[in-house]
């Protein structure tokens, strides 16, 4: 994206951190969906009386679900936490001294410093 009074001073796109952003929510509960499966299959495979001791198994998937669940969380909370910091670093496309400069090709020769007061010692 360029500035419209200057085009050769690009701004910085903050297009891959608000798509993440917009994705996260989406991601959130696919993990949650996932989270979910080892307990629900757990749980129906002790209805239906397939495996060796059900309490056993059942209490092996929840700890696996909330395992997963948590780290589903963690790594939503991390990835949102960072695009918003990317986001705030970026900033809004600004510019400074973005106006064309009057003597830009042969520039003013500095000028010869002056004294402001009496020297004290």
């Amino acid at each position: 994206m360029n500035s419209p009074i200057s085009p050769d001073r690009n701004a910085v796109s903050t297009a891959f951190e608000r798509s993440l952003l917009v994705r996260l929510p989406f991601v959130l509960a696919g993990g949650m969906l996932v989270a979910a499966l080892a307990p629900a299959l757990a749980r129906l495979m002790a209805w239906a009386g397939i495996g060796p001791d059900p309490t056993a198994s059942i209490t092996t998937a929840d700890i696996i679900g909330i395992s997963i669940l948590g780290l589903t969380f963690s790594s939503v909370a991390v990835l949102a936490i960072g695009a918003v910091i990317v986001l705030i670093m970026k900033g809004p496309a600004y510019f400074a001294d973005s106006y064309p400069l009057q003597d830009a090709d042969l520039p003013d020769p500095p000028a010869p410093a002056r004294r402001t007061g009496p020297r004290r010692h």
